[in-house]
């Protein structure tokens, strides 16, 4: 067993990047492991789900972080507007927790106070 750091992604706008804003978006959520809970990782790691999911790595290059009101210390924000649209609702959302591994499963875990 070993203790690491899981993101849960959300990724909101799947298909924003390309289109215009009546093309079709998709969303989807998942969870990986990530090296540590930097922005940096963050952001390849949200490129990287949303190109596995047919988004171009060029219609991304413009994915920056974002500042928002109410967010967790562990949860960042990730947006990026379309060509000629701009969206209220941001690219993507992620959020970073301590886990415990065991084999390929993973326990959330949660400091308790003495």
């Amino acid at each position: 067993m070993e203790i690491v750091t899981v993101a849960q992604v959300t990724l909101h706008r799947i298909g924003s990047t390309q289109g215009s804003a009546f093309s079709s978006h998709r969303s989807i959520i998942t969870t990986k492991e990530v090296a540590d809970d930097t922005p940096e990782t963050l952001r390849e790691l949200i490129m990287s789900i949303a190109e596995e999911n047919g988004e171009s790595r060029s219609a991304l290059s413009g994915l920056i972080l974002e500042r928002r009101w109410g967010a967790t210390l562990n949860s960042v924000v990730f947006n990026i507007q379309g060509p000629s649209t701009t969206y209220s609702q941001p690219y993507s959302e992620c959020t970073t927790f301590t886990a415990l591994k065991a084999g390929t499963r993973y326990f959330k875990l949660e400091e308790i106070n003495v």
